[in-house]
Parts: C-alpha cells; structure tokens; sequence
C-alpha cells in the first residue's frame, strides 16, 4: 500500500503541501478533496436515513432520544465533518491512515431479533461500498468475532496489494459503547463504525486502480468531486473569447441547478484540457468548438466509456441534470 499512496499524492488537483515528520506523513486538502469528503459524508447521511425512516426514529442528540423514545431507535453521532488535513501514519513499512472523524451510527434493536438485524445490515453497508466506487467486488466482509455478548464483523476492500478494513459493524448485548447503562431490558445496540478520512483514500485509491493508460482518476458519478466540466477546442483568438463567454453561461446555468461543474482557465490546447479533467476525476466534458456558434451543437464525453454524444446547448443544463440524476 506504501507505493499506492505515494502514487496517490502525486495528484496535484487534490492534494497540497505534503509534510514528511518522523513516521508521517501530512498532507493538507485542495478544494476537490474537500468537495468528494462532503459527498462521502452525505451519501452516508442519506444510506442510514433510508434503511430507517420507516421503520426507526433516528436522532442527533440521545439526550432527545432518551427523552421520547423509550424502545427502539437510532442516533447519528454527529461530529464537525471538516477534514482539512490527511495524515498518514508508517507502520512496518506500510502507510495507516489516521481518522479524527468517526461517522457512527447506533441503532437500539430487539434483543429477539438481534441476528436479523446484524446480518441485515451487514448487506447494507457492504451494498453502500459496492454503490460509491467504481469496483463492486472490492469489498467482502470477514468472519465474525464473539465475544462476551458482543459480536463483530469487518467490511473489507480487498485491492490487489493487500486487504484494507473500511467498516466495522457489531452488536452488543449489553448495552451501547457510549451508554450501556441506559440500555432498555431486552434490547441490544447495533453500531456501524467507519473513518471519514479512510473512506476517502478507500474512494482515491479504488479511482486510481481502475484508471486506464491516460492513468486519469475514474471516480463514481456520486462522489465525482465535479460532474461535468470543460474544454474548449479553438485556435482562434476571437472564437476562443466567444466560446469562453459561452462557456461561462452553461457553467452558471448548471450551477443555477445545483450541479457540481468546474470552469476551467482554458490556457492549455485541447488534448490537455481534457486530460486535467480526467485527471480530476469529472465525469463528463463538454467540448465546444467553432461549430457550436452556429448549431448549438456539442460533444459530451462522457469519462467512464470515453465516447461522445451530440447535445445542443438549449437543451444541456436539463439534460445534465438527467444525467447527474438531480
């Protein structure tokens, strides 16, 4: 892995300053990064809210919860999300990510049933990996450990360099990690337990595995830290500067929806405008060129496949958000 993560901070786009202090190393985050932790963070947010809104309260604060619900429910312990810095840590000759961002989710369950929810929600979050990578096989999840009315279960990426653990999810008879004495009889607690910052580099380091020769950064549409982009394809001093003007209008339009795009300075010929968009892990580039100003018409290339399609510019913002699933 020490060779992956070296690889990994060589992307500039994302990473800055890196700092090498004893046995770690300390890089801060550029804008993207900051951009695709968020998206991580949010798309956990909505996969524990949709597994539970029909059937459990969940809360922010047990204090809440504690107060009015006195059998079954969930609490999201929430923490400051910002991650600003990666650190990582050497050890025998391997990099371990250090995580100061613990997302935890803890769900009071009928003790009754307590194997059907562990195994249930082992499904879950292994489908959540499986739906935010590009690689669905990555993951597998290990043995189950017993112990004193506790039981535990790691989910594993399995990257051809070694096994790295993502997740971990368990159940415990005798009461939550943070409040066992507060447990109702006959009631046991579930807890999934992931490192915000090991979500992240699990994420950079499955885009970088599955980059073609180009070695550009194939991110899954949802974490894509920008959707779409792009690139212009002028020579023309004047085409340019109309072409850069219309660019600027798609870019507010999509913005106008929501959608996450990147306006690049367009100071670099055509071939190189896209490269840094697959570099940075867009999804799809919008190339206009001369004949755009007079049929509307583009190509959007789309980074997954690396084929293009014609869309006009009447139709473009609508058609990404189609296509960004908005």
């Amino acid at each position: 892995m020490k060779t992956e993560i070296q690889k990994l901070l060589t992307l500039q786009k994302f990473f800055k300053n890196v700092q090498t202090c004893r046995n770690r190393i300390i890089v801060d985050l550029e804008k993207p990064s900051k951009i695709l932790v968020q998206n991580i963070h949010h798309s956990w947010l909505r996969s524990i809210n949709g597994k539970t809104t029909h059937h459990f309260p969940v809360y922010l604060d047990k204090t809440i919860a504690d107060k009015y619900t006195k059998t079954y429910y969930g609490i999201i312990n929430q923490h400051s999300c910002d991650v600003n810095q990666i650190v990582y840590e050497e050890k025998e000759n391997e990099y371990d990510v250090l995580n100061k961002v613990q997302l935890k989710f803890d769900l009071m369950i009928p003790q009754s049933d307590v194997m059907q929810y562990f195994i249930q929600w082992q499904r879950y979050r292994k489908y959540w990996w499986s739906s935010v990578t590009t690689t669905p096989s990555l993951f597998s999840i290990n043995d189950m450990k017993h112990g004193v009315g506790r039981s535990v279960v790691n989910i594993i990426a399995n990257f051809k360099w070694g096994q790295q653990v993502v997740e971990s999810i368990s159940v415990n008879s005798n009461g939550s990690d943070v409040s066992p004495e507060s447990m109702v009889k006959n009631t046991s607690c579930l807890t999934c337990t992931m490192g915000l910052e090991t979500a992240f580099v699990t994420i950079l380091l499955d885009g970088l595995s599955n980059a073609t020769k180009e070695e550009y950064l194939r991110l899954h549409n949802k974490m894509a830290p920008y959707k779409i982009s792009f690139a212009l394809d002028s020579q023309e001093p004047k085409v340019l500067n109309t072409l850069k003007e219309l660019a600027q209008l798609l870019f507010h339009k999509l913005k106008s929806k929501e959608l996450s795009a990147w306006l690049p300075s367009f100071t670099l010929p055509i071939q190189a405008q896209v490269k840094e968009n697959l570099h940075l892990g867009v999804t799809y580039t919008a190339i206009l060129n001369e004949n755009t100003l007079s049929n509307g018409i583009f190509h959007l290339l789309n980074s997954s496949t690396m084929l293009k399609e014609q869309v006009h510019v009447a139709d473009f913002d609508s058609y990404a958000a189609l296509l960004c699933k908005k």
